[in-house]
């Protein structure tokens, strides 16, 4: 429960920024917020015998993970923020990155997630309209 906690508090403390649509923000955040709460839920600890464990969906992502369409880390919502198994019918498109937070310590990973208009004409971190950021930590 701590670490659920302590958790929501990085969520909150580290980054949210708002669409210039504010009619339109509410469904772009609560879909980052939504993809950010299921990897954070993810498995990144340590087993029995003191081993890392790391869920495969928080394996690195490629570099332009959220400037473009990356397999394993984009998906697509409608109008309501309900995830869809593809584009079609999509009003927004959600990007994902994982990174490790330093070369020398791979115990710390830091997730982004953006959510862009589907319409929009540049899908780069900058036109989001919503993004949100968290550092997560393996815990024991």
């Amino acid at each position: 429960l701590v670490t659920a906690l302590a958790g929501l508090a990085q969520l909150l403390a580290m980054s949210v920024r708002f669409t210039r649509d504010a009619g339109q923000s509410g469904v772009a955040l609560m879909g980052a917020q939504d993809k950010l709460e299921s990897l954070r839920a993810l498995r990144f600890g340590y087993d029995d015998s003191g081993e890392p464990v790391t869920d495969a969906r928080l394996d690195p992502s490629p570099s332009m993970a959220l400037s473009e369409n990356a397999p394993g880390y984009v998906d697509w919502l409608d109008a309501s923020g309900v995830a869809l198994a593809e584009a079609a019918g999509a009003a927004y498109v959600r990007r994902w990155r994982i990174t490790p937070a330093g070369d020398e310590d791979p115990s710390a990973i830091v997730i982004d997630v953006c959510v862009f208009h589907a319409r929009a004409a540049l899908h780069s971190p900058d036109h989001a309209a919503a993004c949100l950021a968290t550092a997560r930590v393996r815990q024991p």
